[in-house]
């Protein structure tokens, strides 16, 4: 289906799609339910202000301030528009001949690879163990394996890798001179909130405001390495002002927020708590929601729900196009307590309608 200018609506393959869709509650999208703080949201309005000064293309103060935060050198940061735009950056700066993903997985990685025509292997994760990652991977990384993606915590699932497995796999990456990317961008949503990167590890990193701060409108992204050289590569790939003045602004004061504040322990375990309460009405809504240690959960269930609750103005990720499920799965993003129940309660409707139509 296309619209007057050409678009294909089907390409619109991530959550957040409240434009073509009449929303009222999107869950479609997994960002924290803790209010933005302050600090960052004042330091956008700066950005906004100066608008008419070009952005610093070295965005030097930003990469100071993700290193204090994470304790690296500001050397070992490179910022994006996003972490979407390091993901394709990446990929063209390797110019990987074969790649190795998991699935089900974050879609933008085969775009990425697609793109610069990679050949892609999968690795199925296992339903029954709730898909998480686990040692047969390393089976999959050979000698001509060029490029991995892999998330830590995965999307859509939520789960993190055993960190002796995530040990392992770095150093089967080293011996096979495999370029390793570990997706973090929800890693500060996560009980390892607190861990820094070992950018001794031969990883690249990816991490990003986006979700940390719920502000996916303001597109900030950075990634971590210790291989200077493949920054300077991957940079090459990048536009000359791909980060904008709102973006630098935003991204020096969440930077600053996370290093002299309480805010991630604060966020973590409100996820914590709303995510618990989510799961305890599982059993009541007759789905299954699957293990997750971060803000958004996957669920399964044997009606469909993403039409009826759009119906009501509530969108969820609808996750027949991550490979290896279909229409019987969904993902929601966890909310505030009002919103989330206000989802259960539609849930509820809907089951009792269909178990209805059953009779």
């Amino acid at each position: 289906m296309s619209d007057n200018n050409g678009y294909d609506r089907s390409s619109v393959i991530h959550g957040g799609d409240v434009y073509r869709n009449n929303v009222e509650l999107d869950f479609s999208v997994s960002l924290n339910p803790e209010p933005i703080p302050s600090e960052v949201e004042n330091a956008a309005f700066r950005g906004v202000y100066a608008m008419d000064r070009y952005p610093d293309p070295l965005y030097t103060e930003l990469r100071q301030a993700i290193a204090a935060f994470e304790e690296v050198d500001p050397d070992e940061v490179l910022c994006g528009n996003g972490a979407s735009e390091l993901i394709m950056g990446i990929v063209h700066a390797v110019m990987p001949r074969k790649a190795l993903i998991v699935s089900p997985c974050y879609a933008g990685y085969e775009i990425a690879l697609a793109a610069a025509g990679a050949e892609v292997e999968e690795y199925m994760l296992d339903e029954g163990n709730d898909f998480k990652p686990d040692a047969g991977f390393l089976d999959m990384i050979e000698d001509d394996t060029d490029l991995i993606f892999l998330g830590n915590p995965n999307n859509p699932v939520g789960n993190l890798i055993d960190e002796d497995l995530l040990e392992t796999i770095c150093a089967k990456c080293k011996e096979t001179g495999t370029v390793l990317v570990l997706d973090e961008c929800f890693i500060h949503l996560t009980k390892r909130y607190d861990q820094k990167p070992d950018l001794t590890d031969g990883a690249i990193h990816l991490r990003a405001f986006t979700k940390t701060f719920s502000m996916p409108g303001i597109r900030c992204g950075y990634m971590l390495s210790g291989d200077r050289k493949l920054l300077s590569e991957v940079r090459k790939h990048l536009p000359e002002w791909n980060v904008s003045v709102v973006a630098n602004q935003a991204g020096i004061a969440a930077a600053k927020v996370l290093k002299d504040t309480d805010y991630l322990e604060r966020s973590v375990r409100n996820i914590n708590r709303l995510r618990l309460e989510l799961v305890a009405e599982a059993a009541l809504l007759r789905v299954k929601m699957y293990r997750s240690n971060a803000n958004y959960l996957l669920i399964r269930s044997r009606y469909d729900l993403y039409g009826p609750l759009l119906s009501r103005g509530i969108l969820v990720r609808k996750c027949d196009n991550f490979h290896g499920l279909d229409d019987s799965f969904i993902r929601i993003g966890i909310k505030s307590r009002r919103d989330n129940f206000e989802l259960v309660n539609a849930i509820k409707e809907i089951m009792k309608e269909r178990s209805e139509d059953d009779i």
